[in-house]
């Protein structure tokens, strides 16, 4: 019972973990493969207003005429405003250089065995057709051999 007892207690696979570097470091990639760790994101939102006068017309308003001259009594004067609003935005997202490492890492380690396996299928493929050679040899000389003893 109390052997039982000292078993259980000593069976903690957290302290297995923190006891040991190999498996810590093991648990921490899988940490990162699943993308358990948040990334820190930073909005920055900078928002400038231009206003920048263009054009001004005078604009006249009123006019007398007397006999055969006009003449303007009132003047006015319209500025054509152009009011552009420029908004910047600024993503700034941060993220762990750790979790880049461990992923680029199983990208190296897949295409090594992508290369592994594709040299293999190589090596089949001509064993495959090395053998396929000695199949029709045999069957070329069981059909010769089969042609004489038919003959004779």
């Amino acid at each position: 019972m109390i052997l039982t007892a000292i078993l259980a207690v000593s069976c903690n696979p957290v302290k297995q973990v923190l006891s040991s570097r190999e498996k810590f470091d093991e648990v921490k990639n899988e940490v990162f493969r699943l993308g358990l760790c948040a990334n820190d994101t930073t909005f920055i939102t900078d928002s400038d207003t231009l206003i920048q006068y263009d054009t001004t017309i005078l604009k006249e308003t009123e006019t007398i005429t007397i006999d055969d001259t006009v003449y303007v009594t009132k003047w006015m004067k319209r500025d054509i405003v152009k009011k552009l609003t420029i908004r910047d935005t600024v993503n700034i997202v941060v993220v762990d250089n750790s979790r880049i490492k461990v992923l680029q890492a199983d990208i190296m380690a897949s295409e090594a065995k992508a290369i592994q396996y594709k040299e293999k299928a190589d090596e089949y493929k001509q064993k495959a057709n090395k053998r396929l050679r000695y199949l029709i040899y045999v069957i070329i000389g069981f059909g010769i051999w089969l042609f004489i003893k038919l003959k004779l």
